[in-house]
């Protein structure tokens, strides 16, 4: 594990503060074995109250990040609030990957020409519709899509002739998708 000090011009980094960091970092190493760089970087900044030490940890391991951000008076005591945030964080990083990785097999897909279905599950299936897609421009779609309280609209689009979707997005905004030219 490797550990890279990033600092402003108002904190020193002296060798007590390293090897504070060192020890209390270290201690990620018992929760997960593949950590690779921890990145750390170490801010004073002062206030009305007086000097904030603001410490801000990533953890690389494997292919994610983990990231703590704590800010104190002392910078010892954000240091240690820092290591713990990122020990639950480890915690449930590993506790993670130890279910997806005993999850139960899926279930095979397979398909049933007499429901015209495809069953995923005993619970679930894929249902097949076949639209019309009545000739309109976008702005009448985007009203259908509200007035059928629906997440999609299929539409064919009465400039180009060719069938043409819009729906709607998570942020409100309105989504339309078109075939690309070939």
């Amino acid at each position: 594990m490797k550990i890279v000090y990033n600092t402003n011009g108002e904190l020193v980094l002296t060798e007590a503060i390293k090897s504070y960091c060192e020890k209390n970092f270290s201690k990620l190493e018992k929760f997960f074995d593949n950590i690779s760089t921890i990145n750390v970087t170490l801010t004073a900044t002062k206030s009305k109250n007086g000097p904030l030490q603001r410490v801000d940890a990533r953890v690389h391991m494997n292919s994610s990040i983990i990231k703590g951000v704590y800010t104190d008076e002392d910078l010892y005591t954000a240091i240690d609030k820092v290591t713990d945030i990122l020990a639950k964080q480890v915690k449930k990083y590993k506790e993670k990957l130890r279910d997806n990785n005993h999850a139960t097999p899926r279930k095979k897909v397979h398909f049933e020409p007499k429901e015209n279905a495809i069953v995923i599950e005993a619970t679930k299936t894929v249902e097949t519709i076949t639209v019309n897609p009545r000739p309109m421009d976008l702005e009448e779609a985007i009203l259908q899509l509200e007035a059928l309280n629906k997440d999609f609209y299929v539409f064919t689009n009465c400039e180009t002739h060719e069938m043409n979707i819009v729906y709607k997005k998570r942020n409100g905004n309105y989504g339309h998708i078109e075939p690309a030219e070939i």
